[in-house]
């Protein structure tokens, strides 16, 4: 009774394990490599500046599916969830702030200076928005992520910014004096 319990537990296993290798192997490596290939042509439209091509919402007549494409027809693929943070970048640029933070939380960063860039836009959008509570509160998630000389100083300097425009002048106060102690060099540069 015992052997046969382990002979099926061990069936089991081996099933899902070669399931999950069929299915990568043959259904989401394809993808990604189609989505990659996407990926190119809408990066390269941004690069140029051509952010509703680059986004591509509205199927306009060209050949790629864009970061919007991209997101709905590869979510699943690594390329799929870049498109979540590129796609949050042209949303911002084109003043669609909400549907920027959507694609900004709806993105998975396993970098912590992606990620750190991730809550700043999301704190950039809630300004724009007068969402200021929220703002505050990812710029400083955005410095808090990983200490570094470059976004920690950046997203203390906008929750600095922030908190003098609400008339949080000792917050404001709190923030610039974070940034003069660590970062120096920053703040030789801001004032």
């Amino acid at each position: 009774m015992k052997k046969k319990v382990i002979i099926l537990f061990c069936s089991i296993i081996l099933i899902i394990g070669v399931t999950f290798f069929l299915y990568k192997k043959f259904f989401l490596f394809p993808l990604e490599k189609k989505a990659l290939t996407e990926l190119i042509y809408a990066q390269k439209y941004l690069s140029e500046g051509s952010i509703n091509k680059a986004l591509n919402t509205k199927k306009l007549k060209i050949p790629y599916l864009g970061f919007y494409g991209i997101v709905t027809k590869y979510p699943s693929t690594k390329a799929g969830n870049i498109s979540k943070f590129y796609a949050g970048i042209c949303y911002y640029k084109l003043g669609n702030y909400k549907e920027s933070i959507k694609m900004m939380n709806n993105f998975y960063a396993k970098d912590e200076f992606l990620s750190s860039i991730k809550y700043g836009i999301i704190g950039d959008a809630f300004t724009q928005i007068k969402n200021n509570n929220e703002a505050l509160k990812n710029y400083i998630k955005a410095a808090n992520i990983r200490e570094n000389e470059i976004t920690t100083p950046l997203y203390y300097y906008k929750a600095a910014l922030l908190t003098f425009s609400i008339k949080k002048y000792r917050d404001s106060k709190f923030f610039l004096k974070k940034i003069e102690k660590k970062y120096p060099f920053f703040y030789i540069r801001i004032m």
